[in-house]
């Protein structure tokens, strides 16, 4: 019932704003045009996901040049951003995110297959004790690391 309701006030707001001067002088107006789409648009974007920044806890990390020495809590390899995986060797894995790429070194074991999409903090394998992530925009990462000092 709401979806006949909204297309068919829809179609009378866009017959009037065409047939009509006045309306569509007062349609044009940006306050009412942003109302209207909020009006129309509620649930267009429900389902969406949205990009966050959200913050990875680790043990310690360090950055020397272009690698990035992460202690995790766990045994669990993660990372704070979503990446794709392009190139699985024996104790490293290639991945990809946007259009940066990044290789991930000193795994003991690989929980992701290759070119499977891993979201932000889901595990791509596991270590023994660290793991390096080497790649050119290494800084991205390390922003979103974040020690958790209880743990310690």
């Amino acid at each position: 019932m709401k979806k006949i309701f909204k297309w068919a006030s829809l179609g009378l707001i866009i017959s009037l704003y065409f047939f009509i001067q006045p309306i569509q002088s007062i349609l044009n107006h940006e306050f009412n045009v942003i109302g209207l789409n909020q009006f129309l648009a509620k649930s267009l974007f429900k389902n969406d996901e949205s990009v966050a920044s959200v913050p990875l806890y680790v043990k310690d990390y360090i950055l020397k040049e272009d690698c990035l020495y992460v202690f995790p809590l766990t045994e669990e390899v993660c990372l704070p951003i979503d990446v794709m995986v392009v190139k699985i060797e024996e104790g490293q894995m290639e991945v990809i995110s946007l259009d940066e790429r990044f290789i991930i070194r000193n795994l003991k074991k690989h929980t992701s297959n290759l070119y499977q999409y891993v979201h932000s903090l889901n595990a791509l394998g596991t270590t023994n004790d660290f793991f390096i992530v080497e790649g050119s925009a290494i800084k991205d990462i390390a922003s979103r690391l974040v020690i958790y000092y209880e743990k310690i």
